[in-house]
């Protein structure tokens, strides 16, 4: 698919599908990361919180940065190489906005949410657009936004769409949530809301965008039982395509926590999975059309791992967070690496792993590269955050994705 911004023709950012027919290459990823920090982080700043890759640029948010107020949050922007280039700020950053508490990069744009924004009310929420370069394009929030609606608790950016998630409004029910499709521009499209909203199913609270998809979760949907979780397809246009749920799922599994689309594939994490143990956690691999093609889970999955956390999906990998993963000491975390069919390719840890790192508390795949950030970390005064980047070796997946990715403007 190709579209165009400010009439420049930009190639389909999930390049990976049109060649999803190669042969999958299982490939590692380079044996040391690169770690990255804020060039002026501070004691909780918790920069990693969220992460996106792509249009080759690296996202890093920063939702507790105090630089206009307590908790009002940042974000960075850098280089492929992990050199920073930029630190981005709303123009009218406030105390307890968050701003960077969601981030999204695609279609030449980088999207950040601030949930905490109180522009139609408390806590109604805002979403910002900035170019490649950090400069701030547009401000959104949602037509009929009004208190505690979080909007901008998650946002998304692709296929020449932003979708913002919504998942405390309350238009079918106390946090039912809702989702709102923008342009690359910052025109609002569409509101979405699922066809069987309920009060307490948090729709919104993930969103993706990518394949031509919209993909939105409902982690506290009952379908199958008490927060048993839930997702839904839209098309481009918010038209709903289907609602998918695990072929088994339970209460408690809180499916659809995690949502992420591209190379052809829909990834739903179900980190609350009792599967392999107490919350050990599960992951759910879909077609684009919504057939369940596979369930994963880690090969070594243990009590607590709470794997599928958080999903990403891109260069013809699918990427799964386990935060509590002890291999090197409690809760050092740990990142699992799948092909497209949920074979798994290899588990990767930041450079120096230790108890108590819960790595990753967010993580992004794309354009041959994926980052994992770790909020938590310390760096010389208390949870200032880290992110660590990976290169994949390149197959045809990466290779036609980083070379289309040079039409991103």
């Amino acid at each position: 698919m190709a579209y165009k911004v400010n009439d420049v023709l930009v190639i389909n950012d999930d390049a990976a599908v049109v060649h999803e027919s190669f042969p999958q290459i299982s490939g590692t990823t380079q044996s040391t990361a690169v770690k990255i920090l804020a060039s002026d982080g501070d004691t909780n700043d918790r920069f990693g919180w969220a992460i996106s890759v792509g249009s080759g640029r690296i996202v890093v948010g920063a939702h507790f940065n105090d630089d206009n107020g307590s908790n009002s949050g940042s974000a960075y922007i850098f280089d492929f190489d992990g050199n920073e280039l930029v630190k981005i700020l709303p123009s009218d950053g406030a105390g307890n906005d968050y701003f960077g508490d969601s981030l999204a990069v695609g279609s030449g744009r980088i999207v950040v949410g601030a949930p905490g924004e109180d522009e139609n009310g408390s806590s109604s929420g805002s979403a910002y657009i900035f170019d490649l370069d950090g400069t701030q394009l547009a401000k959104i929030t949602a037509s009929d936004g009004s208190n505690y609606d979080e909007f901008g608790r998650s946002a998304a950016a692709g296929s020449g769409r932003i979708v913002v998630g919504s998942p405390q409004n309350a238009d079918d029910g106390s946090n039912s949530g809702s989702a709102y499709i923008f342009d690359l521009d910052g025109n609002e499209l569409a509101k979405i809301t699922a066809s069987d909203a309920a009060a307490g199913d948090y729709f919104g609270n993930s969103v993706a965008v990518g394949s031509g998809r919209i993909v939105v979760g409902a982690h506290l949907d009952a379908d199958n039982g008490i927060d048993s979780g839930s997702a839904y397809i839209f098309d481009l246009d918010g038209n709903q395509l289907a609602k998918i749920l695990p072929s088994d799922g339970a209460a408690g599994d809180y499916f659809g926590n995690s949502v992420a689309v591209g190379s052809g594939r829909i990834v739903v994490g179900a980190h609350l999975n009792t599967d392999n143990g107490i919350v050990s956690g599960s992951a759910y691999i879909f077609d684009l059309d919504g057939n369940e093609l596979a369930k994963i889970t880690a090969s070594d999955a243990a009590d607590n791992d709470i794997f599928g956390e958080f999903v990403a999906v891109g260069s013809g990998r699918i990427v799964v967070t386990a935060r509590r993963d002890d291999d090197y000491g409690a809760d050092s975390g740990s990142v699992y690496i799948f092909d497209l069919n949920g074979n798994q390719l290899e588990k990767i840890f930041p450079t120096t792993p230790s108890g108590g790192l819960y790595f990753a508390s967010s993580v992004a795949v794309g354009s041959g590269k994926i980052v994992a950030g770790v909020n938590s970390d310390n760096n010389g005064t208390i949870q200032t955050g880290a992110a660590y980047v990976y290169s994949l070796s390149e197959d045809h997946n990466t290779y036609w994705e980083r070379i289309l990715n040079t039409y991103k403007y």
